[in-house]
């Protein structure tokens, strides 16, 4: 029996002429060409979380509307590239549009580093490099002395450096723009992907107000009015692409004539452009013969709604055609992989948790277990207020960063003049939902070596019988740490908090010898047993998760009897080295506890 042949899959694969020249499998976005460039809008901004296919949209927007170098539209060679989608059997738009634009297009997700210093520099690069592909200007008779002396700076790195020059550096997208307008008599398409990456990253880093000074003057060419009778605007439209929309110190504050298009937006016009709909994500899996998965392929990787549309993020979709094609090739059973846990950025997320209400942590807590939640959105987020640890931004940025979808909203104070919208927000699939455990974890192991070091305070108070101070340091870990329950197979609460505990213990290694987790002793297996550094003190807890705040001591006492009834220090007692025993019932009930204190020896 043959094998059969399918087409190369776009495994990353963002460049749109290399996908087509390969025979690459394309999932057809071209119609978004006409609702794109016969928008009113002058600016247009699509807000996705990553992975979603941005970049590649908007290679496939440049490659169809560039222009030759030579000033022709290409028109043969790019009808080869677009046979067989849509767009083509639009004649009319095909003949106004195709290959008829000085295009600019312009990425900045590489517009990063540790320090301001090392982003600027990577700007300098990126701007280079831009100017460096539009050679043609060098030798056009359209530009004058100056201005060919001004493209000589842009395609400089080293001058770029000059601090003189940072406001040619500044104004490089506006400056390119009129050098082609000039030189092709054609007004300019500009295409930015990623915008916000660099104010991300800044944001992690800690110099997000010199970024956004940076990125303001760099994009300070957007607020120039077109219809301003004294300027020959050079820029026909502009799209962004990126995660989030920024606003407040907002780098477009005073743009004119722009649409947002968020996730949360309701025009039908846009709400597919990016992703995939269910029905593209079924012809393709019945492309590759793989129908058969297409339930697991929902519960695992659909669940994001995009106004009206279901919608499938393409990175888990055509990984998993990948992965799939090669279990079936070796024989062995497919699996659902998870493809986004390495392909997204938590860092702003992960520095909220400490920092969450009983009342955040409750809904995280209903989301883990499969439920929504309803809150207030904030759909123009800024970086810069992160480090507030808002609860509204908290959530707001779980949705724009592909944590959370929303099923639609409800309108309160309708009558009044601020009517507002709660959303209602869950977890998308089952994929995602393992990213929160993974990531929330994570986060634990970090935050709780911070600060204080409250681990270590929590453990030399349990050496010294010191019932308080380590109650009140566990209940700080807890209050800082959203509550994760393994809920496919239901596990005891106990068995939550003694994996907490657990993890707690883990960052004491220099102060804690001979730990023990469900160890034999007596006639039972003890919870957690450790001893001191130099093994003269010994420390037993037995845990217990009650079912209300009224019975957290009765359980904690309970949890001291267990131990004597059981023995499990018989061991130590005897021990001719071991000074100390003290035995700890610790009874949890949400983020409180309550511990209980009996000195054995």
């Amino acid at each position: 029996m043959t094998e059969k042949t399918f087409k190369p899959l776009p495994l990353g694969n963002e460049d749109f002429v290399s996908l087509r020249n390969k025979g690459h499998y394309y999932v057809d976005k071209t119609p978004y060409l006409k609702k794109v460039f016969t928008d009113p809008s002058s600016v247009l901004l699509f807000t996705r979380p990553r992975r979603f296919g941005k970049t590649l949209l908007m290679d496939m927007f440049a490659t169809y509307l560039t222009i030759g170098k030579d000033g022709s539209d290409n028109r043969e060679y790019k009808e080869k590239l677009f046979d067989g989608l849509e767009i083509l059997k639009d004649k009319e738009f095909t003949n106004k549009y195709m290959g008829q634009f000085p295009v600019i297009f312009i990425s900045l997700k590489k517009v990063y580093g540790e320090t301001f210093k090392e982003a600027y520099g990577k700007l300098i690069e990126l701007v280079a490099e831009l100017c460096g592909n539009f050679s043609i200007l060098k030798e056009s008779s359209k530009l004058s002395i100056e201005d060919k002396k001004v493209l000589s700076i842009l395609r400089d790195q080293v001058n770029l450096l000059n601090p003189d020059y940072k406001f040619i550096l500044t104004g490089a997208l506006n400056t390119l723009s009129n050098f082609l307008y000039k030189h092709y008599g054609k007004k300019v398409i500009l295409l930015i992907d990623e915008y916000d990456v660099p104010l991300a990253k800044a944001s992690e880093k800690g110099y997000h107000d010199e970024m956004v000074t940076l990125i303001s003057q760099f994009f300070d060419f957007m607020k120039i009015t077109p219809n301003n009778k004294n300027t020959e605007y050079p820029i026909e439209k502009i799209v962004l692409t990126g995660c989030l929309k920024v606003a407040k110190n907002s780098i477009f504050t005073g743009v004119n004539n722009i649409t947002v298009n968020t996730v949360l937006s309701e025009n039908s016009s846009f709400d597919s452009i990016i992703g995939f709909t269910k029905e593209e994500t079924i012809q393709f899996l019945k492309d590759y013969e793989l129908e058969e998965y297409a339930t697991l392929v929902k519960e695992n990787y659909d669940g994001y709604r995009f106004n009206e549309k279901e919608m499938f993020c393409p990175w888990d979709v055509v990984n998993f055609i990948a992965e799939s094609l090669d279990k079936i090739s070796s024989g062995k059973t497919i699996l659902p992989g998870n493809y986004w846990i390495n392909s997204t950025s938590s860092n702003a997320l992960l520095s909220y948790v400490g920092y969450l209400t009983d009342k955040a942590t409750d809904k995280m807590q209903s989301l883990m277990d499969g439920l929504s939640i309803e809150t207030y959105i904030n759909d123009s987020m800024n970086y810069d207020t992160l480090s507030e640890h808002e609860e509204i931004d908290f959530f707001s940025l779980l949705l724009h960063t592909g944590y959370l979808t929303s099923d639609g909203y409800r309108v309160v104070n309708a009558d009044t003049q601020k009517p507002k919208a709660i959303y209602s927000l869950r977890i998308p699939n089952l994929e995602i939902r393992e990213c929160f455990e993974t990531n929330i974890l994570q986060h634990f192991k970090e935050s709780s070596t911070q600060g204080e070091n409250k681990a270590m305070l929590i453990a030399n108070a349990l050496f010294e019988g010191d019932c308080e101070t380590a109650k009140t340091n566990l209940k700080k870990l807890l209050k800082g740490y959203v509550s994760v329950r393994d809920f496919a197979t239901k596990a005891k609460k106990e068995n939550f908090y003694h994996g907490f505990l657990s993890g707690v213990f883990t960052n004491c290694s220099d102060s804690i010898s001979d730990y023990q987790s469900n160890s034999e002793s007596g006639d039972g297996y003890a919870d957690i047993v450790f001893k001191n550094e130099s093994e003269d003190t010994v420390v037993i807890l037995e845990l217990k998760a009650s079912k209300n705040i009224e019975s957290v001591i009765i359980d904690a006492k309970n949890a001291i009897k267990q131990i004597d009834d059981k023995e499990y220090a018989k061991s130590y007692i005897t021990h001719p080295f071991v000074n100390k025993i003290y035995s700890y019932g610790i009874s949890f009930y949400k983020k409180d506890c309550y511990i209980e204190l009996k000195k054995i020896k």
